[in-house]
């Protein structure tokens, strides 16, 4: 029910009462009153006080900014609520505190698993199924993990990253599937020597730097790329040495097996890429020699290519950007304006280090003038300026 109030018109200076058309076409033109919104309901608990449930809920917690880097318990927090879970799981491994202890855990482990694969070679006791199957789910987990969140699945299976951690968990599982069918010593671990090439992941680890320092990178790269390359090689070498060597005939008439260590592999190996080889140590058998030969090729191939990167990165720093870090007991003079021409610099620092200048010392004695400049400028030097700054008078 409407309330018809009474408007009062001015006609002829008379007010009168509004007729009952007049009331009728106020009710339809008069807007409809606007919804007057609810007040803010405030919750106060343990002395803090909240606006909503929600916000209730999102209190802030130490070890949820350790565990998730974030302090609201929330896995993708920061990430918009429209992208797709695989999209947002995608994100968190690349840019997050999590993704970085991830990679961290699988390097830490492929690690662990090349040293255990070292020991195991010289002492069969320490070959434990478990173990190895331990290491086996953990690979599995992380190419699970990798192959959900690609965004292209159908091209992932044939990266270089999915092939090693394939040829990496394979051992296991052919091992565990022999062992259950036959109960035979496994014949398919010699690839377990391939799980050193995960650490390669070492090197997802510095997307995570606030800062981006390619030539650490590729130092990093380097050096993992070297380090692969002889463990592989050695493992592989004694592989086919001791598969296909012959046994040798000792003085008392026995058959001796001529086996070849782990040591002694990497010693040989390492002396063939450095040197042209002492000759103590040498293939005994055609595969031997086949896996020699394609050591020396693969090292002649990759390596130039990453030392190549590494030297146009150092070309591409500039020595002039760099920071300057003062002396606190050592005072600094700042070039401004016109430093970009030689011969201005070059009239200025014959003035401020003339011999006669002589200055305070930091111990109150009278000394030569040693004072460094510093030239602050827009752009690189000149090469007249280079020339200055390297004259042995203004050294």
């Amino acid at each position: 029910m409407y309330e018809a109030k009474l408007v009062l018109q001015k006609r002829s200076g008379i007010l009168q009462e509004p007729s009952r058309a007049a009331i009728r076409m106020t009710k339809l033109m008069a807007p409809s009153r606007p919804a007057t919104a609810s007040p803010l309901r405030y919750h106060k608990q343990n002395g803090r006080v909240f606006v909503s449930d929600r916000q209730k809920l999102t209190e802030r917690s130490r070890l949820s900014s350790i565990l998730l880097g974030n302090e609201h318990w929330d896995l993708f927090h920061g990430i918009p609520k429209g992208f797709t879970l695989r999209t947002r799981v995608r994100i968190k491994l690349e840019t997050s505190h999590v993704g970085y202890a991830w990679d961290m855990f699988q390097t830490l482990v492929s690690l662990v698993a090349c040293a255990v694969c070292v020991v195991q070679s010289y002492h069969d006791e320490f070959v434990v199924p478990s173990m190895d199957l331990s290491f086996g789910v953990i690979f599995a987990a992380d190419y699970c993990l990798r192959f959900y969140c690609a965004k292209n699945r159908l091209w992932f299976p044939f990266t270089f990253s999915a092939i090693i951690d394939v040829l990496a968990v394979a051992p296991t599982i052919y091992d565990y599937v022999t062992n259950d069918s036959t109960g035979q010593r496994p014949t398919f671990a010699f690839l377990r020597f391939v799980r050193i090439l995960r650490i390669m992941k070492a090197i997802q680890m510095s997307r995570h730097s606030s800062a981006n320092h390619f030539t650490g990178t590729q130092l990093l790269s380097l050096g993992l790329l070297v380090t692969s390359i002889v463990f592989i090689s050695a493992c592989l070498f004694q592989l086919v040495e001791n598969s296909y060597r012959a046994p040798i005939l000792s003085d008392t008439g026995a058959w001796i097996n001529n086996n070849v260590t782990l040591g002694d592999s990497f010693y040989f190996i390492l002396v063939t890429i450095s040197t042209v080889g002492y000759g103590d140590i040498a293939p005994a058998t055609t595969f031997g020699k086949v896996v020699t030969c394609a050591m020396i090729l693969g090292s002649l191939v990759m390596l130039p290519q990453e030392v190549n990167r590494l030297v146009a990165l150092l070309a591409m720093q500039s020595p002039f950007r760099k920071t300057y870090i003062p002396d606190p007991n050592l005072p600094h003079v700042l070039l401004l304006g016109h430093v970009a021409s030689a011969s201005v610099l070059l009239d200025f620092f014959t003035e401020f280090y003339h011999p006669d200048r002589i200055v305070c010392g930091p111990n109150g004695a009278a000394s030569i003038n040693n004072i460094p400049c510093i030239i602050m400028a827009p752009v690189e030097p000149s090469e007249e300026v280079r020339a200055l700054l390297v004259n042995p008078l203004f050294q």
